[in-house]
């Protein structure tokens, strides 16, 4: 029963060594709505807030590692933001915020099928921002660079939170199209103490090409080598 159990357990591990997900490189250049949660004061602010659409470019590579499971690690230079119409209650007037933004989100990715589900952390930093109002009977108008620091007044460079969401994925002979849906949880106050988060929906749609070579394949090329010799040497335990 022992012996019985073991070669059940090998079978299981080489069945998952010998699999994989295939590893693709996905080149993203995209139109994307971003918004910001304003804390305790969203709600108030609810009947006032607009998305902001800005430019997403960057690359994102598929890692396979078993036959349900990728690990992908993405990089994308994203403008992102918001907008608070004339009259709302935080600042007064129309507000325009904008920031310039690298995101590196590092993402588990489950495979059913074409359909996947995909979670993991995002590290982001702010290269540079902007800030417009818009003129009222009451305040004037203006534009300015964002300052950064860590005092009230300034906005932090850096950022960080959670992805999580789906895709389809619409499989050719050497490439692929993703449709990607995912939800961007800032869990910093990038206004310092002024209750401002990043949290908005997305999609994006990529395109992507086959890789040449797994990065995992030498390991695994190693792996199978040690499951083989270990097989025959239960199948012939005397030789």
């Amino acid at each position: 029963m022992k012996k019985q159990l073991v070669v059940i357990i090998t079978m299981g591990l080489f069945i998952i060594k010998t699999t994989a997900q295939e590893t693709f490189m996905d080149v993203v250049i995209n139109y994307t709505p971003t918004s910001l949660n304003y804390g305790d004061n969203n709600k108030e602010l609810k009947d006032f807030k607009k998305g902001y659409w800005g430019l997403q470019a960057g690359a994102s590579f598929q890692a396979g590692i078993s036959e349900y499971f990728s690990l992908v690690p993405e990089l994308y230079f994203v403008m992102k933001g918001g907008r608070l119409e004339n009259n709302n209650p935080l600042t007064g007037q129309e507000t325009k915020i904008r920031f310039n933004t690298l995101d590196l989100p590092v993402m588990a990715r489950l495979h059913l099928c074409n359909l996947y589900v995909n979670a993991g952390p995002v590290i982001s930093y702010n290269i540079s921002g902007r800030l417009k109002t818009e003129s009222n009977e009451l305040l004037p108008g203006g534009k300015s660079k964002m300052e950064f620091g860590s005092e009230l007044g300034t906005y932090s460079r850096w950022d960080a939170g959670l992805q999580f969401g789906m895709g389809y994925e619409f499989k050719f002979k050497k490439s692929r199209l993703l449709l990607d849906l995912r939800y961007h949880y800032g869990m910093v106050d990038i206004g310092n103490g002024a209750d401002m988060y990043n949290r908005y929906f997305n999609m994006n749609i990529l395109l992507s090409k086959k890789w040449k070579k797994n990065p995992l394949e030498k390991k695994k090329s190693r792996d199978l080598v040690f499951w083989e010799a270990y097989d025959e040497q239960l199948a012939n335990p005397l030789k």
